[in-house]
């Protein structure tokens, strides 16, 4: 028996409207995506009657969803989604308090050089990084690479290198995933959540999507699944999904024949 669920759902951006929901008893919610999107393509084609109602449309989600699993399963359905990973916050050009973070980025692997003969990653500081382990983050399986002690201390280059709470190591660690597909589209979701233009899209998901768990939690009173079995909690999410579209649907109404 799984104590403990929690629920997801997609909704549209313009008016709330929940239009694909499931409730999951896992930690990893980013293992539901393809389903999800199935969800979402399904109900919206008996909503349109269009046999590709995403053809057009963005998917956006948050970091938790990022893995190259979730983004080839998008690229096989022909759909556009923008997912950004785990740390692409720290690569923008501004943090919280608004001070510029340009030339203070940390190293990432595209800052190390391969040496493919020694099967070995060099440091910006021309130090080596040899192959340790393989590993598994963030549900991707890779292979993990690590400097020594005596090269990193003293190093110009640690504040960019190595995190804070990691001094005490001394050492720097690459995890470079194993590609299992011809196209490595984690990459080039990196380089496109980098562009302003992708950014600002992204930036919506906040407002489509929080202020309809808001909704849900805290002005509906609905803050925790009170039924057991999937089946049942599955039941129990749905409804309160359609209780929070019944309200979106007649508060359209009310602004529709508004005088």
């Amino acid at each position: 028996m799984i104590q403990g669920y929690n629920g997801l759902a997609a909704a549209d951006g313009k008016n709330q409207v929940i239009v694909a929901a499931s409730a999951y008893g896992s930690a990893a919610e980013g293992l539901y995506f393809p389903e999800m999107v199935d969800k979402i393509a399904t109900n919206m084609k008996e909503i349109t009657g269009n046999e590709e109602p995403l053809k057009k449309a963005i998917i956006l989600a948050d970091t938790a969803y990022f893995s190259e699993e979730n983004l080839q399963e998008a690229k096989q359905r022909n759909v556009e989604v923008i997912i950004p990973d785990q740390r692409f916050r720290q690569r923008d050009e501004q943090l919280t308090g608004g001070v510029h973070r340009k030339g203070n980025e940390r190293f990432d692997a595209r800052d190390f050089k391969y040496i493919k003969n020694d099967d070995t990653y060099i440091c910006p500081n021309g130090k080596r990084l040899e192959y340790k382990s393989s590993a598994i983050l963030n549900t991707n399986r890779g292979r993990k690479y690590e400097s020594k002690t005596r090269d990193c201390r003293g190093c110009p280059w640690f504040e960019k290198c190595i995190r804070s709470h990691s001094k005490k190591k001394n050492t720097r660690t690459l995890y470079i995933p194993i590609l299992q597909y011809e196209e490595n589209l984690s990459q080039k979701m990196r380089d496109k959540i980098d562009n302003p233009k992708y950014k600002k899209i992204y930036s919506r998901r906040m407002q489509i999507i929080e202020p309809v768990f808001a909704d849900i939690t805290y002005c509906k009173g609905i803050s925790r699944f009170t039924m057991r079995s999937k089946v049942k909690v599955d039941i129990q999410w749905l409804l309160y999904c359609i209780v929070h579209n019944i309200g979106k649907c007649c508060m359209a109404e009310r602004v529709k024949y508004a005088v």
